[in-house]
């Protein structure tokens, strides 16, 4: 697996650059940590992306269409909290080439609302339900193998017991690193629409193993 940053600030300004060409008029830039100069290895690739207001919904359904030249994509979802939101969605893209780490999350506003992060999350009428748990459950698990990566326990803790939670098992009663095959295993099982993600969990799993000088205790 290539972690190279260089390759990562490659992506991110492809994403930018696609989304800037895709919507005349548009503005697209680095958000989080990547704008900040305090990314590691892992972090993944925050985007925002102000539209003007006559284009914010043709901006939305186009964005796969217009992300085509960055490279494959494998999933695109919309953050449940924003899915019916008229000027502000959050999306989370995942390109088939690139690291899971290296998730894109793309915030979109229209033009009038100025990038408020505040818009329209106390507005019930603003959430969808377009949501799959079983790969937001595995996501988890991409995030607690990140926290782990990163030496924090507790943060990759908290991240598995959203994963189990969202698939209704209860916590397994192994170590924080085993019980992400646990959890691929369990998706695996539960939704095969979900096995091309399953697999590069695993495979990420097994990666992060051997980088560290251990093996697998299980499948994974």
């Amino acid at each position: 697996m290539n972690l190279d940053p260089r390759v990562r600030s490659s992506l991110a300004s492809a994403v930018t650059n696609s989304l800037e060409q895709a919507v005349v008029g548009s503005t697209a830039g680095l958000r989080g940590s990547l704008a900040r100069g305090g990314a590691d290895r892992y972090s993944d690739i925050d985007v925002f992306w102000e539209v003007p207001d006559s284009q914010f919904f043709d901006a939305i359904d186009e964005l796969p269409v217009s992300l085509s030249s960055v490279g494959p994509i494998e999933s695109v979802r919309l953050d449940p909290l924003l899915q019916n939101s008229e000027k502000r969605r959050l999306v989370f893209v995942q390109f088939e080439k690139a690291p899971l780490y290296w998730r894109v999350d793309i915030e979109i506003f229209a033009e009038s609302i100025q990038r408020d992060v505040s818009y329209d999350l106390d507005n019930p009428d603003a959430r969808g339900d377009d949501w799959s748990l079983t790969h937001s459950a595995l996501m988890n698990g991409v995030a607690a193998l990140k926290w782990l990566l990163r030496g924090r326990e507790q943060d990759a803790r908290e991240s598995l017991c959203r994963a189990f939670d969202r698939i209704d098992l209860p916590i397994p009663d192994e170590s924080l690193w085993d019980q992400i095959p646990v959890l691929a295993e369990a998706v695996g099982r539960i939704d095969l629409d979900q096995a091309e993600l399953v697999r590069r969990l695993q495979l990420h799993y097994r990666e992060a193993l051997i980088a560290r000088g251990a093996q697998p205790s299980r499948g994974g």
